[in-house]
């Protein structure tokens, strides 16, 4: 992802992550998802929280595109994709609350569905039922596909979504 010139001038930068960059995820994960969990999971426990959250970085960094947004130096976001064979998956946003996160998630989606179009590759991903972010995904074209108690499963650039059981499957066997 490549950010506008604005944005630079903004002070945004958006830089691979790396190993010293775990404290700041955890922290950043919790700012952001902790609302979710206490509503959909019966309340955040730090413990249980704290391993999700190394493992997922863990994993991330091996076999996905993960991303740092920074600004002034100091981050305050994290943006995931990965870029398989025939699809993108596990498209995820989770930012601490600068002010700016609806413009850079919508930068964000502009890159990943430049990325769909140009290679013809559907986009799926998952966001909570009750996030803002929903509705920026639906004003970038994706639509939802399915849903489970606590999540909407979106799309993109998929004509027929009678085949994605299978990543359905996937995303809620974790």
């Amino acid at each position: 992802m490549i950010l506008s010139d604005d944005r630079i001038r903004e002070g945004y930068i958006i830089e691979a992550v790396g190993e010293e960059d775990l404290d700041q995820y955890v922290k950043i994960r919790k700012e952001f998802l902790k609302p979710f969990v206490d509503q959909y999971y019966g309340g955040w426990v730090d413990e249980i929280q704290k391993i999700i959250a190394d493992d997922l970085f863990q994993r991330t960094r091996k076999d996905a595109s993960f991303l740092s947004i920074r600004l002034n130096g100091l981050i305050i976001g994290f943006l995931t994709y990965k870029e398989q064979p025939d699809q993108i998956t596990d498209v995820s946003v989770i930012m601490s609350a600068s002010g700016s996160e609806r413009e850079l998630l919508s930068d964000f989606l502009d890159f990943i569905t430049c990325l769909s179009d140009r290679t013809k590759k559907p986009v799926l991903l998952t966001v909570y039922q009750a996030s803002p972010f929903a509705d920026i995904y639906r004003g970038h074209g994706f639509t939802v596909y399915g849903t489970s108690r606590t999540h909407f499963l979106m799309c993109y650039n998929v004509e027929d979504t009678s085949g994605l059981g299978d990543y359905k499957k996937r995303i809620f066997s974790r």
